[in-house]
């Protein structure tokens, strides 16, 4: 991941800093771009709206970037929402790319970090493909499972999460029930619990 800090002292000096209460709008779809983002702190949403429903795309959380795709198209691709408060670092598109032309190294940095982001874009996607809401919510946990452990952290609420995966909150929330009813997992506050005998099984 390219982090803010990591970036040349010629692209400092243009930062602006975005300071964002929850529910705030930074951009709307098919506003002109002119900037890419960094999240400083709190969480951005980046959705995008059909005729039927609102659709998210994925959460940003500090230290990642979004809006890439702003450096070479006229407009935002999606709209990016204040989650929680945020702090929101912006960098005018026509400084970054400059900065990209003259520096092999911060072209490498950003094309390597474009290269996990689309990893990551693409594994959600994949588990959006889930038909089952029971195997998604599994496949996700059980993705988030270290090596060894039996415990994943909620960083996120519930509603989030649910969001995130495509599902409605009370979708949700009956998987973690009929989970927990299976003897896959317990719920604990901050924390999904899998049960070792289903770890082992």
């Amino acid at each position: 991941m390219l982090k803010i800090s990591e970036l040349p002292p010629t692209l400092t000096t243009g930062l602006t800093q975005h300071d964002l209460v929850k529910g705030q709008i930074l951009f709307q779809q098919g506003e002109a771009a002119q900037a890419i983002f960094w999240v400083k702190s709190g969480r951005v949403k980046l959705i995008s709206f059909t005729e039927q429903q609102m659709i998210t795309h994925y959460t940003v959380n500090p230290g990642e970037s979004f809006a890439e795709t702003a450096l070479y198209f006229d407009t935002y691709a999606c709209t990016a929402i204040a989650e929680q408060a945020a702090q929101v670092i912006a960098i005018p598109k026509h400084i970054f790319l400059d900065a990209l032309r003259q520096s092999p190294h911060l072209s490498e940095q950003y094309l390597a970090h474009l290269t996990h982001r689309f990893a990551a874009v693409k594994r959600l996607l994949e588990l959006r493909s889930i038909r089952s809401a029971r195997d998604r919510v599994l496949h996700y946990f059980v993705q988030q499972l270290q090596p060894g452990e039996s415990t994943v952290p909620l960083t996120r609420s519930l509603k989030v999460l649910a969001a995130e995966l495509g599902l409605s909150p009370e979708a949700l929330s009956r998987t973690l029930s009929q989970l927990e009813a299976e003897g896959v997992l317990s719920r604990k506050k901050g924390s999904i619990l899998f049960k070792e005998e289903w770890l082992n099984s």
